[in-house]
């Protein structure tokens, strides 16, 4: 189940504030200088217009990846599939962009763009939390107009063809050490997203459990995420949370016992529907209150931090003198009520 709801949460990870293409500047010296000599290792091809515009097109990519005018595919979704799939080998990330529809709301057309594509749109205004004062957000793109793009048109049914391409980028592209930054190849797999949950629950921020992943893995380039996406997921997985977090708990324990009667578990709420006791006892715990109950340990000094209730085990000895657990309970408050 937790697997399950880690996959709902943020499934865009690796898309942060700025364009990776920043890291364009890990590029090949040799197309700096935009010569008609292309040495084995360029990833790109520069030509200079007459008015001194520079143009950058990929070179040294199988022709199967390439996309040429007329090209079908079964759907849409695997024409802009090919299309970021072109450019992770050619070092650039895509975009979707426009679209337009016809009178039964089907897509005719889409466009498919650099995501360097456009300029960079005015910053937003908004409200200081601490003052009547406004303040400008601070935003980081590196759009520059670039013009390379796929239009995607149909054909019937559901098969699209590509009616335009345009090759030819205005930027340079991203050398091979780096693009394990570029967003399409940062993607938090579920593994990683199960680690920074867990690491979550002992308390380990999101800078140490990436660094962790790395030792693990063997280096960064195997992590597959960097820390802001490890950051943003964190994030993301705080607001999935919310307010819903006793709820989950609750529907929790309640496929546990649908799975297992003699799991037992009860709670009770407030007037504002806020849990205020939680009791649970697998079947473990009950066989064990019935082998060894005649002495039970109720301990309350165990004090939760983010929720500030108070965790209380139920615990007894075996015939072995080892410690054994018959159930703990949750409360918000230590008074006899409660209690």
């Amino acid at each position: 189940m937790i697997t399950e709801d880690l996959l709902r949460i943020s499934s865009n990870q690796g898309v942060s504030s700025g364009d990776s293409s920043h890291f364009s500047r890990l590029i090949n010296d040799s197309t700096d200088n935009c010569s008609s000599n292309v040495s084995d290792d360029a990833i790109s091809k520069c030509t200079v217009t007459p008015g001194g515009r520079r143009y950058y097109v990929p070179i040294a990519i199988d022709e199967t990846f390439i996309p040429f005018v007329n090209k079908l595919f079964d759907s849409m979704e695997k024409g802009m599939n090919f299309y970021q799939e072109y450019g992770m080998l050619s070092g650039f990330n895509t975009r979707r962009s426009t679209e337009k529809t016809d009178d039964d709301d089907n897509i005719v057309c889409k466009y498919v763009v650099c995501s360097r594509a456009g300029f960079n749109e005015k910053k937003s205004i908004v409200p200081s939390k601490n003052s009547s004062q406004v303040r400008r957000r601070r935003t980081v793109s590196n759009r520059c107009g670039c013009h390379a793009k796929i239009i995607l048109r149909i054909v019937s049914g559901k098969t699209y063809r590509i009616s335009t391409f345009v090759e030819e980028h205005n930027h340079d592209l991203v050398a091979k050490d780096g693009r394990q930054f570029m967003r399409v190849n940062r993607q938090m797999s579920t593994i990683s997203r199960k680690f920074v949950f867990d690491a979550a629950n002992v308390n380990i921020g999101v800078n140490k459990s990436h660094s962790f992943m790395k030792e693990q893995v063997g280096g960064y380039a195997n992590v597959g995420a960097t820390v802001r996406d490890f950051r943003n997921f964190s994030r993301d997985l705080k607001a999935y949370v919310g307010e819903r977090d006793a709820q989950m708990i609750i529907n929790k324990f309640k496929a546990k016992h649908d799975s297992c009667e003699s799991f037992y578990y009860a709670y009770d709420v407030d007037s504002e529907d806020h849990l205020t006791k939680l009791f649970c006892a697998d079947i473990v715990a009950r066989r064990n209150y019935e082998l060894y109950g005649d002495v039970v340990s109720f301990d309350a000094t165990f004090n939760t931090n983010m929720y500030n209730m108070v965790f209380c085990p139920f615990t007894g000895v075996d015939k072995h003198d080892k410690c054994v657990t018959f159930g703990f309970a949750l409360l918000s408050k230590e008074d006899i009520p409660h209690f």
